[in-house]
C-alpha cells in the first residue's frame, strides 16, 4: 500500500505523533457528526412516518414482498429520499421490521444516499451528462445486482416471525403518536452503535492516513487508483452533497474517475455501520458476501470508467478533494489545540448542520427520557392498545378514521413539499448568493494583508461554498445552467484552490498577488449572474 501512495509535498508517515493524530481524529469525527446531523434527522423522521403512517402491511404492499420486483421498487423509492448512508439505517431497520427481504432493503440502502434529490440536482448542474449517466447506471447495477442476488442466494422470502398481521389504528392522533415515539426511541437502539462505529472509523482515518498521501495516488493513469480509493472509502463517511462536490474537484483536477465512482458508491452509499447492521441480521457469512459483492462490482465498474471516460488523464500537483480523509498537516502554530479545533471546525460547518444537530439532540434526549421514565410506552404497545379499544364516533376532525390512500398521499405530498422547500432554501436565488459574498470578500482581503492563515482559509471556504451553489440555484429555477456562468464558476473554484494551496504553504506573497485576478473574475461573475438571473 505504501508503495502505491506517492509521496508529495507535505506527506507525513502513518504515525504523526500522539498530539497531531488525536486532534486530527477529533476534528474529523466532529465534522462527520455535524455533516450527518440533518440527514439523520430526515432518516429518523421518515422511519417514524413509515411506522406510524404507512405501517408494516402498507410497506409490504408498496415494496412488493413476494414479488420479484422488490429491489426495483426499493431503488425507485430510495431515489426520492433526502438521506445519507447513516440516515438510511433507521429506515432500513423499519423495513426489516415490516418483513421486507434483505435484498430489497439493501437495494434501498445502497441507492438512497447516492442518488437522491440533493445529489441529483448538484450533479446535473456540475457534471457532464455522459459521466453522470454512467455513474447513475453504475449505481443501478450495484444496488439492484446485489439486491437480486441477495434475495436469490440468502433470503428468498422474508421471515414471518416479525410480521404484523394487522393494519395500523385508524385514528390520526394515534398514528402521530406512533410516528413520534418510533422516531425518538429508534435513536437509542442498535442504530446508535452503528452510528458510533462509523464515526470512530472516520476518526481512525483522520489519525493514521497521512496528509498528502492520496494526492498522486488517485491519478487516472494509476491502475490501482480505484482499489486505493475503495480501501479509503470503506471506513469513510460522505454526505450526498459533499460527495458530488468532491467528484467535481476530482474531475476538474484530472484525477481518476474510477476512484470517484468508488468514493460515491462506498463512501456515500455504504459505511461500517451498514456492514455491522448486516452482520447483526445475517452473521459473519452474510456481511462477508455483502462486502465481496460490493467491492468487486465497484472496482470493476470504476476501472471501466477510467478506461472509457477518462483515458490518459493528467492530474495537477495538488487537489483538496481528498483532504477530509486524511490527517491534517498541522495544528495551527501557536494556537492552543482547543482553539485550533474550534476555529477549524467553524470553517466547515454551516447553519443547516447546526440546526440539524440541535434537532437530532432533541430527538435523542426525548428517546432517552422515554426509555428511562416510560419504558413500557412503545409503538407496539400503542398499536395493541388501539386495537382493543372501542372505536369512538365523534364529529371532531381529529377523531375521524383516516384511510390508507389518504395517509399515503398526504405523506408523499408532505415529503415532496419539504424536499422542495429545503432545496430552495439551501440554494437561494443566484443574485442573493453573489450578494452574500461581499462581506466575505472584504474579510478575505483584510486577512490577506494581515497574513492571517486561519482567517484566509475560513474566508476562502465561505466564498467557495456560496459560489458552488450558483449553478444549482440556476438549474432549479431555469432548468439549465448558462454555459458562461458554469465556466466562470469553474474559473473561480480553480482560483480558490490555488489560493488555498498557497495559504497552506505560507506563501502569502503569492496569495496577495492573486487579488487582482480574483477581483476580475468576481466582477465578471457578478455581472453574468445579475444579467442572466431568472
Amino acid at each position: 500500500m505504501t508503495s502505491m501512495l506517492a509521496i508529495t509535498d507535505g506527506y507525513q508517515g502513518l504515525w504523526g505523533g500522539i498530539e497531531l493524530s488525536f486532534w486530527s481524529a477529533t476534528l474529523r469525527m466532529l465534522q462527520a457528526v455535524f455533516a450527518a446531523a440533518p440527514f439523520l434527522v430526515a432518516g429518523i423522521l421518515i422511519a417514524g412516518i413509515l411506522r406510524g403512517m404507512v405501517g408494516a402491511v402498507g410497506l409490504r404492499r408498496v415494496f412488493g414482498v413476494g414479488h420479484w420486483s422488490g429491489p426495483i421498487r426499493a431503488w425507485l423509492i430510495g431515489v426520492l429520499m433526502p438521506i445519507c448512508s447513516l440516515g438510511a439505517l433507521p429506515i432500513a431497520r423499519e423495513l426489516r421490521r415490516a418483513g421486507l427481504p434483505g435484498g430489497t432493503v439493501l437495494s434501498f440502502v445502497l441507492v438512497a444516499p447516492v442518488l437522491n434529490p440533493i445529489s441529483i440536482l448538484y450533479g446535473i448542474s456540475q457534471i457532464s451528462l455522459i459521466t453522470l449517466l454512467y455513474f447513475a447506471l453504475g449505481t443501478i447495477i450495484v444496488s439492484l445486482g446485489i439486491g437480486f442476488l441477495w434475495n436469490w442466494l440468502i433470503e428468498k422470502s422474508p421471515s414471518g416471525t416479525e410480521l404484523e398481521p394487522d393494519a395500523l389504528p385508524k385514528s390520526g392522533l394515534t398514528r402521530l403518536a406512533i410516528t413520534g415515539i418510533s422516531a425518538t426511541r429508534g435513536l437509542i437502539g442498535p442504530n446508535l452503535f452503528d452510528y458510533g462505529l462509523t464515526i470512530l472509523a472516520v476518526g481512525l482515518m483522520g489519525a493514521f492516513v497521512p496528509y498528502g498521501a492520496l494526492q498522486a495516488a488517485i491519478t487516472g493513469d494509476n491502475v490501482f487508483a480505484t482499489a486505493i480509493m475503495s480501501a479509503i472509502a470503506v471506513p469513510a463517511y460522505v454526505t450526498p452533497f459533499e460527495v458530488m462536490v468532491q467528484y467535481g474537484m476530482i474531475v476538474r483536477d484530472g484525477y481518476s474517475l474510477g476512484a470517484a465512482f468508488a468514493l460515491i458508491v462506498l463512501g456515500a452509499g455504504a459505511n461500517v455501520g451498514v456492514a455491522n447492521w448486516i452482520r447483526r441480521d445475517y452473521g459473519l457469512g452474510g456481511v462477508t458476501l455483502f462486502v465481496v459483492l460490493l467491492l468487486t462490482t465497484t472496482m470493476l465498474l470504476g476501472g471501466f470508467a477510467d478506461r472509457a471516460l477518462s483515458p490518459g488523464a493528467t492530474s495537477v500537483d495538488h487537489t483538496h478533494a481528498f483532504d477530509m480523509y486524511a490527517r491534517v498537516s498541522s495544528l495551527g502554530g501557536e494556537q492552543s489545540q482547543l482553539k485550533w479545533l474550534a476555529s477549524t471546525l467553524a470553517e466547515k460547518i454551516d447553519p443547516t448542520q447546526v440546526v440539524g444537530l440541535v434537532v437530532f439532540a432533541a430527538f435523542a434526549l426525548s428517546g432517552v427520557a422515554l426509555f428511562l421514565f416510560a419504558r413500557t410506552t412503545t409503538a407496539e404497545t400503542i398499536i395493541q392498545s388501539a386495537r382493543t379499544e372501542p372505536v369512538v364516533n365523534s364529529e371532531a376532525p381529529w377523531q375521524k378514521p383516516v384511510s390508507m390512500p389518504i395517509v399515503a398521499l398526504s405523506s408523499a405530498t408532505t415529503l415532496a413539499g419539504c424536499i422542495a422547500a429545503a432545496v430552495y432554501i439551501y440554494f437561494p436565488p443566484p443574485k442573493t448568493l453573489v450578494a452574500e459574498t461581499a462581506p466575505i470578500k472584504s474579510g478575505l482581503y483584510d486577512a490577506m494583508w494581515a497574513e492571517d492563515h486561519d482567517e484566509i482559509s475560513r474566508r476562502i471556504t465561505d466564498w467557495e461554498s456560496s459560489i458552488r451553489k450558483v449553478p444549482v440555484a440556476f438549474y432549479i429555477r431555469r432548468g439549465a445552467v448558462p454555459p458562461k456562468v458554469g465556466n466562470m464558476v469553474n474559473d473561480l473554484l480553480h482560483a480558490f484552490s490555488l489560493m488555498r494551496g498557497f495559504n497552506e504553504h505560507g506563501e502569502f506573497e503569492r496569495v496577495k498577488a492573486m487579488i487582482a485576478y480574483l477581483d476580475k473574475l468576481d466582477r465578471e461573475c457578478v455581472g453574468l449572474v445579475i444579467t442572466m438571473s431568472p
